[in-house]
């Protein structure tokens, strides 16, 4: 079997999906399967010309050259390949669809009513449809005239990762893990901390600031604004030595996010066994351990603080959601369970 992964080529090489679209892709080459990575160029997932012009230019190469392999296209840059619906469905093509755009929570009105009209016309003649979670794939059951058996969950692979021993010191140190764009919600996660000044804590934010500047600059007002200067540290892209030592001596995982398909920096931090101070949406349910974990809806800054000023002060409480949630992460699946799982699926389209 010959398989080709269209991915969006704007995407930083950390972002969660292009880390599934990899490690899927390297899963595969281990299983001894031809795999070629075409990146779609232009902007995404919201494909401006130069996305779709892309789209267009690498399927006709592709075709031309490998008409017997078997395309899959990730979730993000589909929206690019709208209007090439006939030649995905002869193609037998797989779509990767971390979670549907229509479901975003910050767009308006017309953008969703965009993506949704996209996602009708693009995801239902697919061979079939890949998603990241149980809640993903009821959404899309829920909003697609799509058959069942066309839907399949393989949840992302957790690498095997060394348990997070923490800082050992008088300060505790949270880490938030997330591309600074609305829907992650460090908004939420800043005006929880900022109810608690009088505690010793620190914050680093690890994520590209890159893909929306407006908001990476409100949330620095913001910061500002809320005298936090001195406790947030806005740590970018980080590297993967970088990130390893966040989460080496992180304290405390926390995450403001209104809505993901799935959660993988919340399934990492699981694996490593790092207590939770979440929202509803930071991950799918399935993902979240309620017994390691303090859980809070969406948006609501309050309850998240309050959640915080227990957690900072009760070293005994933190230690028993670490184990709590260090137990939950081994029932995780690695990345070569996962390759398996999907070469199987790929087989039977």
């Amino acid at each position: 079997m010959t398989v080709t992964f269209f991915i969006p080529g704007d995407f930083p090489p950390t972002t969660g999906a292009i880390v599934f679209d990899t490690q899927l892709a390297e899963q595969l080459r281990s299983l001894g399967q031809d795999v070629t990575m075409a990146p779609v160029a232009g902007a995404h997932p919201g494909p401006d010309a130069a996305a779709r012009a892309s789209a267009r230019e690498l399927w006709r190469a592709h075709r031309g050259r490998r008409p017997d392999d078997l395309p899959v296209i990730d979730g993000f840059c589909l929206y690019a390949f709208d209007g090439l619906e006939e030649h995905l469905q002869r193609a037998g093509a797989v779509g990767m669809v971390h979670h549907l755009m229509s479901l975003e929570p910050q767009l308006s009105e017309a953008e969703r009513d965009c993506f949704a009209a996209i996602e009708r016309r693009v995801l239902p003649r697919l061979a079939r449809i890949v998603v990241p979670s149980e809640t993903t794939r009821s959404d899309v059951l829920a909003a697609l005239a799509v058959p069942p058996k066309a839907v399949d969950v393989v949840t992302p692979g957790i690498a095997q990762a060394a348990r997070s021993i923490g800082s050992g010191g008088r300060i505790c140190r949270l880490l938030a893990i997330g591309s600074l764009i609305p829907r992650k919600g460090h908004d939420t996660v800043l005006r929880a901390l900022a109810g608690l000044p009088d505690l010793d804590w620190m914050l680093t934010i690890c994520g590209d600031g890159g893909i929306d500047p407006a908001h990476a600059a409100a949330l620095q007002s913001l910061v500002e604004e809320t005298g936090l200067a001195d406790r947030v540290v806005f740590a970018g892209a980080c590297a993967p030595d970088q990130l390893e030592a966040l989460w080496r001596n992180a304290d405390i995982f926390v995450s403001g996010s209104r809505f993901e398909g799935y959660g993988m920096a919340v399934a990492e931090a699981v694996r490593r066994g790092l207590p939770l101070a979440v929202t509803k949406g930071a991950a799918a349910p399935e993902v979240i351990p309620n017994e390691g974990s303090v859980i809070v809806d969406s948006g609501d800054f309050v309850q998240l603080s309050k959640g915080l000023r227990r957690l900072v002060f009760s070293l005994p409480l933190r230690q028993a959601l670490a184990e709590a949630a260090w137990q939950a992460g081994r029932a995780f699946p690695t990345w070569a369970e996962q390759g398996t799982r999907f070469a199987k699926l790929l087989t039977a389209s």
